[in-house]
């Protein structure tokens, strides 16, 4: 049974702003759980308003669609595990040893449940509603891929790894598909490696990526 939803009303009848932001913020929260545990299309507004306690009009005045709302709801309950990756400093130890950290922080959000059931969602929404994986590709991919170009560019500036500027979001892509691609397919398929075997893997990623951006004179000394 899903739990009834108390809001606040301020004078005249109307929510203070903090009472709006909390009623967005269950909104979004619900709106999530439900797409989750049902899909993008068996969910309605009207589910998500009657299950969050708040008007259709509520959500309308900040959403022009249901696809607006699903977006929001991603943005809302996601981000926030880039927290991570943002508090993440570049190891002065040298690229391998930066790099596997950065690995793992990935590999480990990448490896969440709930992150997990929100890739095969969005799997299985792109085909048919591609126009949304657009919206939320453009809107976030920037906040996403940041502290990894982050990090790239700070050993790039000491010269222990070297890659032409221009395509500093082409390597970091690189980067995050040798290190967290395979464990993150392996998840969305229902399987799981062992600590073990998963940290090999990632050990020997690094350690390539790290020789194939190594400057040239570094290269030849090997």
């Amino acid at each position: 049974m899903t739990e009834t939803v108390e809001f606040r009303r301020g004078p005249g009848g109307r929510p203070s702003r903090e009472e709006a932001e909390r009623r967005r913020g269950v909104l979004l929260q619900t709106a999530m759980r439900l797409f989750l545990e049902r899909g993008f299309e068996a969910v309605s507004v009207e589910e998500i308003a009657r299950q969050s306690g708040v008007a259709k009009r509520f959500i309308y005045a900040r959403y022009v669609d249901k696809s607006e709302l699903f977006v929001a709801a991603i943005e809302y309950n996601f981000l926030d595990r880039l927290d991570v990756l943002r508090s993440l400093a570049p190891s002065p130890r040298g690229p391998e040893h930066g790099l596997y950290e950065l690995g793992r922080v990935l590999i480990d959000i990448s490896l969440q449940p709930d992150v997990v059931a929100l890739r095969r969602l969005m799997f299985a929404v792109a085909p048919q509603f591609p126009e949304i994986m657009k919206r939320l590709t453009e809107r976030n991919r920037e906040r996403g891929l940041h502290q990894v170009e982050h990090i790239l560019t700070f050993y790039a500036d000491r010269g222990d790894i070297e890659f032409p500027k221009s395509q500093l979001r082409l390597v970091a892509e690189q980067f995050f598909n040798c290190v967290a691609g395979i464990p993150q397919r392996l998840a969305l398929l229902e399987m799981t490696e062992p600590p073990a075997e998963q940290d090999r893997r990632l050990r020997l990623a690094v350690r390539l990526f790290v020789r194939g951006v190594r400057p040239e004179a570094k290269r030849r000394g090997d």
